[in-house]
């Protein structure tokens, strides 16, 4: 990937994301969740991150990205939305992702993952934030996202993007925490649950079906 595409894609894609949120219907259920006080993990699939980028720029948030190339333009552009990158993934730099998530967890703020992401499966939940809940002992909510229109792209995950006046639903699922002694398995399972359930949820509300 060439240095100018690095360098021109992160201010393009910003300035559209900000046009795009201006034309959206967005609601919100369970918003009392996350905006409680003290730090809490957060996940969104993979497919269904670019309406959060663009609703929840404005809490301080750091976000879990890949190391790769693309993670270095995806980390540009969250950045200019006011949210803090964590470099690192569940297969390049996950110790010092994890030191990061730390950190950033004893400030107060909130952390984010895409759990499927940088290369899916898709709707299927890594490691990385079941050790994360373990370790850190915060707080899980899930966040499930729809829009009632949408460009869904031929990516592994099936990239949803909203379409300008599209209604935009949001739902922040109820607090799970688990302890550093369970089983890391049972943990991954919850958390994948408990994300399948609310995006279904905000499907159901809009009457959509998604991939």
């Amino acid at each position: 990937m060439s240095k100018l595409l690095v360098s021109l894609v992160p201010p393009i894609t910003t300035l559209y994301l900000r046009v795009l949120r201006a034309t959206l219907s967005i609601s919100e259920e369970g918003r009392e969740n996350i905006d409680a006080e003290g730090s809490k993990l957060l996940a969104v699939w993979h497919n269904r991150l670019f309406a959060p980028i663009m609703q929840l720029g404005d809490l301080g948030i750091g976000v879990v990205v890949s190391q790769s190339e693309d993670g270095e333009m995806i980390t540009r552009v969250i950045e200019k939305l006011g949210f803090i990158g964590i470099r690192g993934s569940s297969s390049r730099g996950g110790s010092n992702a994890l030191r990061g998530i730390l950190r950033h967890a004893k400030s107060g703020n909130n952390i984010a993952f895409t759990p499927d992401g940088p290369r899916g499966p898709r709707y299927k939940v890594k490691p990385g934030i079941a050790f994360a809940a373990q370790r850190t002992g915060l707080p899980f909510i899930p966040i499930g996202v729809s829009a009632s229109r949408k460009k869904v792209f031929a990516s592994w995950d099936r990239f949803q993007l909203p379409h300008p006046f599209s209604n935009v639903q949001f739902i922040y699922g109820e607090p799970l925490i688990f302890d550093k002694n369970d089983d890391i398995d049972d943990v991954i399972g919850r958390i994948e649950a408990a994300l399948v359930e609310v995006n279904e949820r905000a499907d159901a509300m809009l009457g959509v079906t998604s991939p």
